[in-house]
């Protein structure tokens, strides 16, 4: 199936010699690498907030809840890591194969939904470290 014209018709800033040329198969893979980088980023992320609330420790006031919620968060990070690769493995030759991809992509979306609504939670607790001052 052509898309190009639907494109074209549908973006008045792409003509459609440029929808013609587009890659989708480039454009996917640039948006999946970005999606990975960004993924990195939340881990990296999560792993300094699990430091600096360990580093707090009891004195912050919500210290069980947030340490719960940072873990839960680099789980699902983890186990959405692991579908991903799962789903890049699968081939789409099949109607079977389609609806298995269909869901395992479902599942990944849900995962995703439930790490963001779980850092805006870690951000709304608020694990904020402050280096120990130096006594003189």
């Amino acid at each position: 199936m052509n898309i190009s014209p639907f494109i074209a018709e549908n973006n008045p800033t792409m003509s459609a010699e440029a929808a013609r040329r587009f890659n989708y198969s480039r454009y996917a893979t640039k948006k999946t690498m970005a999606q990975g980088l960004l993924d990195v980023a939340l881990l990296m992320s999560n792993a300094s907030q699990l430091k600096a609330i360990m580093d707090i420790g009891s004195r912050h006031n919500y210290y069980n809840v947030v340490f719960g919620i940072i873990i839960c968060s680099i789980i699902l990070q983890l186990i959405t890591a692991i579908l991903l690769l799962v789903l890049g493995t699968l081939k789409d030759e099949t109607d079977s194969q389609q609806k298995t991809m269909n869901i395992v992509n479902n599942v990944i979306t849900v995962l995703i939904l439930l790490i963001t609504v779980a850092n805006v939670f870690i951000t709304a607790f608020g694990v904020q470290y402050k280096k120990p001052e130096k006594l003189i």
